[in-house]
């Protein structure tokens, strides 16, 4: 097999794509009702946010495939031409994109410009778009889309009383707010960059580079990390009853089953845990996809993550951090204010104010994203529920193999789609035993019999005094036991205090940065969930480190330093070096 059914061709204008930052936004090959549906509408949003904000004139991007993105063997690319692109029409270079976006890579596809980059007239009207949005103090359609579709979330209809054509048209009915969410989520990206872009070289110019870092973190409301509160909150409730700690110590799968019918200090927790789930339970891993499980669709996920929380010491709570960073960032810009000269001091103070308005709107701009994502992936399940429930495939989630298209006819003669979604079930297995490749510059890369085998790959382990290179994400120092954790569901080895080491990161991966000492990620930019995650909880991260999973082992010792943005190995025991 070459193509999987979903895959587009590349963009002869736009030529190069790479997988940095689309690999924490959908780690696994999207499935094809949650790519043919869900995303075929939502970038139609970031179209037309693209043309609003000034980066392409409408007829530059025509057509349902606008190439921003790419899929290619099942896995969701973003195009790093575009990326280019939009660098270039806001005064930035190609070196600039490549540096922020995939950082130092050997293999990076050369820029080769062409004639159209460059364009005066967008150029002018993105940057008065830009300046506008940097005078604002705050950003209300992103709070307004989030209370709209909350209130949907709570008025969501009985899906079990509704017919399966019912279904159907209720989850294209939330394509509209689809469209808006991903539109606002390209709105904020932008302005959401421009603050750590003043502050790094105005920290650099008075000698203190890795200040920058403290000066974007612990902005608080922040969406992305707030679904550690809450479940730091749980996993207090935990400590404090002998009852749950000795149901907890039975595992993760023995709590759910307790939760029903449960009463004193469980049944407590049971309604502590719904009110939990009724706020953050559209999170989950690679929860950009309705094929993938939330923590609402699956909850002895977050069980699993309040597991580990609980062993944390009471000093690490999400408030305790954030108080912390809060001070120490006061104390930073007023060290770096002062040292500035005079005529420098209100860019400072513009790079101060982008990064406080704008970095939380862009992740309140993600949340809503996934909030509606998950009103459609609830109700495509219970389409799903029902066809496991016939006997014509095993879980709700098998139905996400239809397309869009084939919706209707599924609806009016399920029976004839058994053979399709089986054996499209066998080809998607197989697509997650690829390595897909970071970068792809040519036709023949989207081939994927070309492709190699996760089990046939073998990557030399890092030895003593080895140092690995990538993106400083998060200020400090820390010096820990590496954990090596390639999917949060089974994240009960990570114990307090030990170096997460993982390849991507999305919010279901947030609550173990309340355990964890420092976080080392393969890809990811600064403005990627782990980074700012980590921010906003204090701990040290690297990003954008090369095989990162594959060099470094558990138990080996190494220290992270988030400023200078290198991983080195302390200790490397000889057992480990295979």
């Amino acid at each position: 097999m070459k193509h999987w059914i979903t895959d587009w061709q590349r963009s002869e204008r736009l030529p190069h794509y790479t997988r940095a930052n689309a690999g924490e936004t959908l780690p696994e090959p999207a499935s094809p009702l949650g790519w043919s549906l869900v995303w075929g509408r939502g970038l139609q949003g970031w179209r037309r946010g693209f043309v609003e904000f000034g980066i392409y004139r409408g007829d530059e991007i025509t057509g349902d495939r606008p190439p921003f993105v790419g899929i290619f063997g099942g896995y969701f690319y973003l195009n790093l031409s575009h990326l280019r692109l939009f660098g270039i029409r806001m005064g930035q270079t190609a070196d600039d994109i490549d540096a922020a976006f995939v950082g130092q890579r050997s293999d990076t596809p050369v820029y080769v410009p062409h004639p159209d980059d460059q364009d005066p007239e967008l150029t002018a009207k993105a940057g008065g778009t830009l300046q506008r949005m940097l005078g604002q103090a705050d950003y209300p359609q992103g709070d307004a889309d989030q209370e709209r579709l909350r209130r949907i979330r709570r008025e969501r209809p009985e899906l079990a009383s509704l017919s399966d054509i019912e279904l159907v048209a209720y989850a294209r009915s939330l394509l509209d707010e689809v469209e808006t969410t991903f539109q606002r989520h390209v709105e904020t990206s932008l302005p959401a960059s421009v603050g750590p872009a003043i502050l790094g070289p105005l920290c650099a110019s008075v000698d203190r580079p890795g200040t920058m870092l403290d000066l974007i973190s612990g902005l608080g409301d922040v969406d992305s990390a707030s679904p550690s509160t809450g479940l730091w909150t749980l996993s207090r409730q935990v400590v404090a009853s002998a009852e749950l700690t000795a149901l907890f110590d039975q595992g993760p799968a023995a709590v759910e089953q307790a939760l029903d019918g449960a009463s004193g200090d469980v049944k407590a927790f049971r309604d502590s845990f719904e009110e939990f789930l009724a706020a953050s339970g559209d999170r989950g891993p690679n929860e950009w996809d309705i094929h993938a499980l939330s923590w609402e669709a699956s909850p002895v996920q977050a069980l699993a993550l309040v597991d580990r929380i609980r062993h944390s010491a009471d000093d690490g709570s999400p408030a305790e951090r954030h108080r912390r960073l809060t001070e120490r960032r006061e104390q930073i810009a007023s060290e770096i204010r002062a040292l500035l000269p005079e005529d420098a001091q209100p860019m400072f103070d513009a790079g101060m104010h982008a990064s406080q308005v704008w970095i939380p709107a862009r992740e309140r701009t993600k949340a809503n994203c996934v909030t509606v994502i998950n009103e459609i992936r609830m109700t495509v399940r219970e389409l799903g529920r029902r066809g496991v429930e016939a006997g014509r495939f095993a879980r709700p989630e098998d139905v996400m193999m239809l397309l869009d298209t084939e919706l209707d006819d599924y609806v009016a003669g399920p029976e004839s789609f058994g053979p399709v979604i089986a054996q499209r079930l066998e080809e998607y297995a197989g697509l997650h035993e690829l390595e897909p490749p970071f970068f792809v510059a040519g036709d023949a890369q989207t081939e994927i019999d070309s492709w190699p085998r996760r089990a046939e790959e073998r990557t030399e382990a890092a030895t003593e005094g080895d140092v690995l290179s990538g993106v400083g994400g998060s200020q400090g120092t820390y010096t820990g036991k590496v954990r090596v954790v390639t999917d949060p569901a089974s994240c009960e080895a990570l114990e307090p205090g030990e170096v997460l080491v993982a390849p991507i990161t999305d919010a279901a991966w947030t609550p173990l940065f309340l355990v964890a000492g420092a976080a080392v990620v393969d890809v990811g930019a600064l403005n990627s969930h782990a980074v700012v995650v980590c921010r906003e909880l204090g701990i040290p991260a690297v990003i954008s480190v090369e095989g990162g999973t594959r060099r470094l082992r558990d138990g080996m010792v190494i220290t992270v330093d988030g400023d200078k943005g290198t991983v080195t190995v302390d200790s490397a025991p000889a057992a480990l070096v295979i």
